[in-house]
């Protein structure tokens, strides 16, 4: 009976040492595991950072674009203006014409109303002098006294101002009341 017990006990032996060798390897695994899966976090959220960077990067270059896009297009019109101005005051002091004339006129017109209607669509309009002078949409360089008008009320209009997108371009030059 011996040489059984001796057997069975060399077999215990190797079913321990099996799985103690097992139980290492598992535990040796799991912290391979453990560990992989911390590098995985970390390389997620790096990745997650790096987008997000990318994202805001892309954003504030858009708007960027945009507000130079902007400016650009603020410089172009404020250069148009002077323009407008001359058709205003060219058709404002047009002489007594005879019928070809007033066709030719008439065509300036349109020519201005196109040009006007371009900048509309680009966020041009014109600032209102009519009531109550505003010192940021108005730029007062002379007063006088009036009856008919109320004191700090806008007289006259001579130069038009002009808003882009909400903001003042140009302000209007007026005469205001005392």
């Amino acid at each position: 009976m011996e040489p059984i017990a001796e057997e069975q006990l060399n077999g215990a032996e190797s079913v321990e040492l099996d799985a103690a060798a097992l139980l290492d390897t598992v535990a040796r695994l799991e912290s391979e595991l453990a560990e992989a899966r911390q590098e995985c976090a970390e390389i997620t959220e790096k990745s997650q950072r790096l987008a997000a960077e990318f994202q805001n990067s892309r954003r504030r270059q858009e708007r960027q674009l945009a507000e130079e896009m902007e400016r650009v297009s603020a410089h172009i019109i404020k250069r148009l203006l002077p323009v407008i101005d001359d058709f205003d005051l060219a058709l404002a002091n047009t002489p007594p014409l005879d019928e070809a004339q007033q066709a030719w006129v008439e065509g300036l017109i349109q020519i201005q109303r196109k040009l006007r209607s371009v900048l509309e669509e680009e966020g041009l309009t014109p600032i209102t002098t009519d009531g109550a002078f505003d010192p940021t949409l108005h730029e007062a360089i002379a007063s006088a006294p009036s009856d008919e008008i109320e004191s700090g009320h806008i007289i006259e209009t001579l130069r038009s101002g002009y808003m882009l997108k909400g903001r003042v371009l140009r302000p209007a030059l007026v005469r205001v009341a005392l």
